[in-house]
């Protein structure tokens, strides 16, 4: 997957892109971590019940380090498939979390929806 300017997740029709005030400080306050390539990365489980990364579905983040571009994924436990769980009722725990946590973001001016 590659760096883009927005991104929508399967199976949502919502698109993200970055917030042009976003600022290196808010992403170290927010659990980002800085790759060897100079990229800032944030990798949650979002099952609220297991914190365990290995076994639970993730919300992968991964923003370049000129704060341009940026790739999203919602994924399995072994990080190899990317997961639509915003089309059945199956993932709506997951589907909860996954808010909750792009909401912070867009009040951290990390995100905005387009």
């Amino acid at each position: 997957m590659a760096f883009t300017k927005e991104v929508s997740l399967k199976g949502d029709t919502q698109k993200y892109q970055l917030n042009p005030n976003l600022k290196l400080y808010t992403l170290s306050d927010l659990g980002f971590t800085k790759t060897r390539n100079g990229n800032f990365e944030y990798k949650r489980s979002l099952d609220p019940n297991s914190p365990y990364l290995k076994k639970s579905i993730k919300l992968k983040v991964m923003i370049n380090a000129d704060l341009k571009t940026f790739k999203m994924a919602v994924v399995d436990g072994s990080e190899l498939k990317e997961l639509d769980i915003f089309t059945t009722a199956k993932y709506e725990v997951e589907r909860e979390q996954f808010d909750f946590i792009m909401n912070n973001f867009i009040l951290r001016n990390v995100f905005i929806k387009i």
